[in-house]
Order: C-alpha cells, then sequence, then structure tokens
C-alpha cells in the first residue's frame, strides 16, 4: 500500500514539475490573423478573420467580421486561373474581378460595395497581394464603396490603410 502512494506522489510530482517548466512548448498551429483598416478616418480591427477557395480555387474571399454588427468581405474571381501576388484593381484588366463589401448593422443594415463594371463613378478598390499559397495570404488594401440605389449614389465609404494576413480554408 506505502508503495502505491509513493509512486502515486511521485507521478504527481512529475506532472507538476513538469508543467512548472519555464520553457512552454506550442502545440499546433499558432495564428496571427488579422484584417486592420481606416474607414471613413476610423480605425477598425476585424475580430474573426477568415480567408477561403470557392468555386474550385479559381474565387478567394477574404472576411472580416466584428460580432455581427460589422464586416468587411473582399472577394477577387477567375473563370480559369488562381489569384496570384501582385496589384488589383475594379478595372485593371488583369482578367480577374474583384467585389469589395462593408456592412454596418445599427437600428438598420447599411451595404457599402465596389465592383467592375457599376454605373457609380465614385466606387474603386485596389488590392495588393504580398504573398499568397495554397493556405495563407498577406496583403493591403483600399477604395471607396458606394450606397447605390438605380444609378444613383447614396452615399459613400472610404477605406484606407487596409492590410491583412489569414490563412486559407480549402473549399
Amino acid at each position: 500500500m506505502n508503495r502505491k502512494i509513493l509512486l502515486a506522489t511521485m507521478f504527481i510530482i512529475a506532472i507538476l514539475i513538469s508543467s512548472c517548466s519555464k520553457k512552454d512548448e506550442v502545440i499546433g498551429e499558432v495564428k496571427d490573423h488579422y484584417l486592420k483598416v481606416k474607414i471613413d478616418g476610423n480605425e477598425k480591427s476585424f475580430a474573426t478573420v477568415k480567408g477561403r477557395w470557392v468555386d474550385g480555387g479559381n474565387f478567394l474571399e477574404i472576411t472580416g467580421n466584428n460580432s455581427g454588427n460589422e464586416s468587411i468581405v473582399i472577394t477577387v474571381m477567375s473563370d480559369s486561373r488562381r489569384i496570384s501576388s501582385g496589384q488589383y484593381s475594379l478595372d485593371d484588366g488583369s482578367g480577374f474581378t474583384i467585389l469589395a463589401a462593408h456592412s454596418f448593422m445599427s437600428s438598420h443594415q447599411l451595404n457599402h460595395t465596389a465592383t467592375r463594371g457599376t454605373l457609380a463613378p465614385e466606387d474603386a478598390f485596389n488590392l495588393k497581394v504580398d504573398r499568397i499559397d495554397n493556405t495563407s495570404t498577406e496583403g493591403s488594401f483600399s477604395g471607396v464603396l458606394v450606397r447605390v440605389e438605380g444609378v444613383n449614389t447614396l452615399g459613400t465609404v472610404t477605406l484606407t490603410e487596409g492590410s491583412f494576413k489569414t490563412s486559407i480554408d480549402p473549399e
């Protein structure tokens, strides 16, 4: 009986000593995901950031969300190929289409967007992809997103100093 108590005590002490070690080993992936941007001059940092491949990997979608009250979505689309590192804008002739959206919920939801081929002359969006592979991406963005009704622009939102880093989930 004393031997069992002694072994149990030694086992507990060994666990306590190893758990109090100054060198903590990290298990799993360390994530440093972010999406930050100034929206009409106000700095925002989105709590939840996700990237994902859509439509067989030809679409890249990056989403930043703050508790469901505010979100930024950037989607880069192609019929034939994946996005690579480089500079993209709404009317750059690259063969990629960009859709950028900002949604904000107060007493009602306000949506502002920018995409190729709209009638609103104010919309603009620039995306710079610094690094991208099958599992992660990093870059920066800026633009003017519009809220329209028919051919009338009802309002704009200006995005400056936008930056992101996130993993990319498979389809």
